[in-house]
């Protein structure tokens, strides 16, 4: 009886009782709901290891089966490094849990990625790779390998050129290989975007003009594709300003796509008079993203 206080008072007390070894259970004699597991011995130093157990109403009723932990030097090593890779395990899982949830959520707002059917094997393997578009492609594919490093920078992509040089096919490419990895993308072009706005206004819609601009502000990777097409309002501008800074100031990346290049894109959409706004655009893309031109024939008119 002596030795059984000794030992109960020197138990590490926790929410559900005292805490023995599997050690004291077998000595002292303590009745357990499940068999007692085997103790382990150090890999290291060669130390016995016993397992713990929570005692209520003088049963062993629960048993920590985690492997025991030895305080030795290599082992309190080893266990640092393994927790270390389950910590990194857990957070990916959790990433990839939020990334579903976003994904649906804007699903659920608008659609899937917004890629039509037409553009859906315009993939990174099937580009055609000249020696004048190769630096352009270099760049989608080492965007599409580091797309982690780029968006934690919040960096995008600022394809500029005139109509049939690929950049619009190089753009989907990078969706197309960011959404297989599980990533929500949405990418439309500037005027379905707008026209998405537009619609929550009508009375039949099922969602709100604030979860469609939510959704374009949030998205992981926005990419707009013929950014200057879009009739230019006093309307339209604010809003596209209202998304793009949004995502410049939350470090989210954009690509975008365009027959223009910074200055007359400025010019375009300063056509209504609201140059500050027009200004202000241009200037985020240019701190944030990387510029690519593609200045050459149109393909498809070649032969």
């Amino acid at each position: 009886m002596e030795e059984m206080k000794n030992l109960s008072s020197r138990a590490i007390g926790n929410a559900h009782g005292p805490i023995y070894t599997s050690k004291e259970v077998e000595e002292l004699g303590i009745p357990s709901t499940q068999p007692v597991p085997k103790p382990e011995k150090c890999k290291y130093c060669g130390k016995t290891l016993y397992y713990e157990c929570v005692v209520l109403m003088g049963q062993a009723m629960i048993w920590n089966l985690e492997k025991p932990r030895c305080d030795c030097e290599k082992a309190v090593a080893f266990w640092k490094e393994w927790d270390a890779k389950q910590e990194k395990i857990k957070k990916e899982k959790e990433l990839t849990e939020e990334q579903e949830r976003r994904k649906q959520k804007i699903e659920s707002i608008l659609g899937k990625s917004g890629i039509k059917k037409r553009y859906l094997s315009r993939t990174i393997e099937s580009f055609a790779v000249t020696a004048e578009n190769k630096k352009s492609f270099d760049i989608a594919t080492d965007y599409i390998k580091n797309f982690k490093k780029y968006s934690a920078q919040g960096k995008g992509l600022y394809l500029e050129g005139p109509c049939g040089t690929g950049k619009t096919h190089l753009a989907i490419a990078i969706a197309l290989a960011i959404i297989n990895t599980g990533v929500p993308v949405i990418c439309k072009t500037s005027i379905d975007i707008l026209s998405d706005i537009k619609r929550c206004y009508e009375r039949n819609s099922e969602v709100t003009e604030e979860e469609v601009l939510e959704a374009y502000k949030t998205v992981d990777l926005l990419i707009i594709d013929d950014l200057g097409k879009e009739q230019v309002t006093e309307w339209s501008v604010p809003v596209l300003y209202s998304i793009l800074n949004e995502r410049y100031e939350a470090l989210l990346p954009t690509i975008i796509t365009t027959n223009y290049n910074t200055t007359a894109l400025a010019e375009k959409l300063s056509a209504k008079g609201d140059a500050e706004t027009a200004t202000a655009i241009i200037s985020r893309f240019v701190e944030s993203s990387k510029r690519v031109t593609m200045s050459w024939a149109d393909y498809r008119r070649k032969g």
